[in-house]
């Protein structure tokens, strides 16, 4: 399930959307009330301007009566696995065209963020926006990841069935709860995969092999073709994000927890990390981040786990 206190402020850019240039944000304090009404035990849920969901079913936009019809609306999906897709049917569309339509985007966009980055998804940007309009208009849309969203102006209506699919070859995800494990494999390619978490969290190496399978786990490994980065940020843009460590090498099922110095502070010179024993990472910022880089030459993957931490102080404002 997702957790409501995100801690995200959800801004919506125009630069990815050719939409009214009106704009909302919404707070840290109402995204768990979005989530808890998203879990009504309703047949068919009604949606509003601005919204979360998670839950598998039918739901209902209808402008209220009182609405700003100048307003940008936006409604962020994601499925409940990691490795599952956002399928949306969308159908019944009321949506003027003269004024930006329905548009789906494959992905998030967070305060100018783009989830997963242009650099990084199997498509580019323009490959990434579909959009839909008119009266008795209907919509398809499967997502390449655990998220996708829509936007549309208010002043409109439509149904829409979301569901989820099951994604067989998962790279990028956002994770939908403040604790779990995920892996991370390239599948022999060049190319890289992220997790994302939206909260400070303790990370966890159980498992990885990333480049040479013969050298045992070590840290600091950036000047390395494959490696592991964990980073941490306020967003979701990982050229902006701190990187906390680096690791590259193999490692068998690990078990114990083992200290470890930071490279962006006070650093020591140890280079080997573990053998048969665990690595735990703190990333104390709003966001944290596990990112596989891969050259393609080697079958890299990696398990790691989660868990939320309270983090005092935001490092990273």
């Amino acid at each position: 399930m997702i957790v409501g206190a995100l801690v995200f402020v959800f801004l919506i850019i125009q630069d990815v959307y050719s939409m009214p240039n009106t704009r909302r944000e919404i707070e840290k304090s109402e995204l768990s009330e979005l989530r808890k009404r998203s879990d009504a035990p309703q047949s068919q849920k009604t949606l509003d301007c601005f919204d979360m969901v998670g839950i598998e079913g039918e739901y209902l936009y209808i402008p209220t009566d009182n609405a700003d019809r100048t307003m940008l609306c936006t409604v962020y999906f994601i499925a409940n696995s990691m490795d599952e897709l956002v399928d949306l049917r969308i159908r019944n569309i009321d949506m003027p065209c003269n004024e930006g339509g329905l548009q789906m985007f494959d992905g998030w966009n967070l305060g100018g963020d783009v989830f997963p980055s242009a650099d990084e998804h199997d498509y580019p940007m323009e490959d990434r926006q579909f959009e839909t309009c008119g009266e008795d208009s209907e919509g398809v849309f499967i997502s390449s990841q655990n998220v996708a969203m829509i936007s549309f102006p208010n002043s409109g209506r439509f149904q829409l069935f979301f569901r989820a699919k099951k994604n067989s070859r998962p790279c990028h995800a956002i994770a939908p709860d403040s604790s779990g494990e995920y892996n991370l494999l390239n599948y022999g390619e060049r190319r890289n995969c992220s997790l994302f978490v939206i909260y400070p969290v303790k990370m966890s190496v159980i498992q990885m092999s990333v480049g040479d399978p013969t050298t045992e786990t070590k840290l600091k490994c950036f000047n390395e073709p494959d490696q592991l980065q964990f980073l941490e940020g306020n967003g979701f843009d990982h050229a902006l994000m701190q990187t906390e460590q680096v690791l590259c090498g193999s490692t068998e099922m690990v078990e114990v927890e083992q200290e470890y110095e930071s490279v962006s502070r006070d650093t020591s010179n140890t280079t080997f990390v573990c053998n048969r024993v665990g690595l735990s990472i703190p990333l104390q910022c709003q966001s944290s981040a596990v990112r596989l880089i891969s050259s393609g030459e080697t079958e890299n993957h990696v398990r790691v786990k989660f868990s939320k931490i309270t983090s005092s102080v935001n490092e990273c404002v």
